[in-house]
């Protein structure tokens, strides 16, 4: 009775550590596939800036040139004909020859 007893202790105690392994296994297993999720969302959002910073960059210098004289005389002459004092506009229309 007494080697009955004590593989019923070896065999209870192989059971909690079973347990104990599967335990730790499940909580180390969880906490592992949160971090490598959350460090793809961080380099996701990362990448995301870089561009967002590039782009801003890219709308800025289009900004400094749009308020350039430069940028803004060739709108006024191209888009709204507009001449400087002492010049003279051509309009130049095409011939209607049949």
């Amino acid at each position: 009775m007494a080697a009955r007893r004590k593989r019923k202790k070896r065999s209870v105690a192989k059971l909690i550590l079973l347990g104990l392994i599967i335990w730790l296994g499940y909580t180390f297993g969880r906490g592992f596939v949160e971090h490598h999720r959350l460090r793809q969302e961080i380099a996701k959002l990362t990448n995301e800036i870089q561009a967002l910073e590039l782009r801003n960059a890219q709308i800025r210098e289009e900004i400094e040139r749009h308020r350039s004289e430069e940028y803004i005389e060739r709108v006024a002459r191209e888009k709204l004909g507009l001449v400087k004092p002492g010049e003279t506009r051509f309009i130049i229309s095409e011939s209607l020859e049949e």
